[in-house]
């Protein structure tokens, strides 16, 4: 087992299903989930409020990331005309705002974009993209390039912008209620009241995925929670998780497949958009969402509403 696997399902184990050593580090470290909590409350007051008078909806959620919000910002993106995402980019090259896509084409590569970015300017129904830390001057430039509706990705503590906050629940919970580090809560639980729609999976929401199997694959995935993947695991022959948003190298990837006497690499498309140019076969896992009436009733009301 490589080190990042180990890794990952350690981190897996420490958050969701800890072992008797885990919880005692839990509930060492809750002086130091305190002092996070605090932080990250101050953090979210002393803004004043930004109505851009348009419609903007976030998707988030309080704990930290592989929730499933790509798929979900997807979902929602396919139920309307016009829409841009805005993201921080996260371990994207460079930093400040930028355009990865525009009237559906993209303009920079995966490593000017990060692999979220990319991936979802590979979605037809999704008109633009763009990257900024800072989502108010994303938010306007979208809107300034003729967005009709602006989706933002990961921006549930934004209190300060005025927007339709879903925060999305998985099934799969930790088993703590703590924040980082004792916890894998980003804000305390209570903040979810400020939520103006709750996303709870198999109630408001489906997720699926699917792939063949193919004993000459081998399961190349870095994304935040491999374990979603369980049941593709027997699918390949061999997996291997790395750490989120890793920058795969083409002559590892080479060498597992040579390892492993394979030919093909079965990963999502997330992973897929920066290895697409290394030449290898390729099997992708289809991760999708499908929204139930009462989810998509809400988004349409909220966008009448500015009509």
């Amino acid at each position: 087992m490589n080190e990042d696997k180990k890794y990952k399902l350690w981190l897996d184990h420490y958050f969701f299903k800890p072992s008797f050593f885990q919880k005692c580090l839990v509930y060492a470290l809750l002086p130091l989930s305190f002092i996070y909590a605090l932080l990250a409350i101050i953090n979210t007051w002393f803004f004043k409020k930004i109505d851009f008078k348009k419609p903007v909806i976030s998707v988030g959620n309080l704990s930290f990331g592989g929730n499933g919000k790509t798929p979900l910002c997807k979902a929602i993106a396919r139920e309307f005309e016009g829409v841009f995402i805005v993201l921080r980019g996260y371990k994207r090259k460079g930093k400040g705002l930028l355009v990865i896509k525009h009237n559906h084409e993209i303009l920079v590569d995966v490593a000017q974009s990060g692999d979220e970015a990319m991936e979802y300017a590979f979605e037809d129904q999704i008109s633009g993209v763009i990257v900024s830390e800072n989502r108010v001057e994303g938010i306007k430039k979208a809107f300034d390039l003729g967005a009709k509706i602006v989706l933002l990705d990961d921006a549930f503590s934004k209190f300060y912008i005025q927007k339709f906050d879903i925060l999305l629940e998985s099934e799969v919970k930790p088993y703590f209620n703590f924040t980082l580090p004792s916890g894998a809560y980003r804000l305390p639980k209570f903040y979810s009241k400020r939520a103006d729609f709750l996303a709870l999976e198999n109630r408001d929401f489906i997720r699926y995925s699917y792939t063949k199997e193919n004993p000459k694959a081998i399961l190349v995935t870095a994304i935040a929670k491999p374990f979603r993947l369980y049941e593709h695991f027997i699918k390949a022959r061999a997996c291997y998780f790395f750490k989120d948003h890793y920058e795969f190298k083409k002559d590892e990837l080479e060498k597992l497949l040579k390892k492993h006497n394979c030919d093909t690499l079965m990963l999502t498309f997330k992973d897929y958009v920066k290895v697409k140019d290394f030449g290898f076969k390729c099997q992708i896992i289809e991760l999708n969402i499908e929204l139930k009436e009462n989810f998509k009733e809400k988004l349409h009301q909220y966008v009448r509403s500015f009509d």
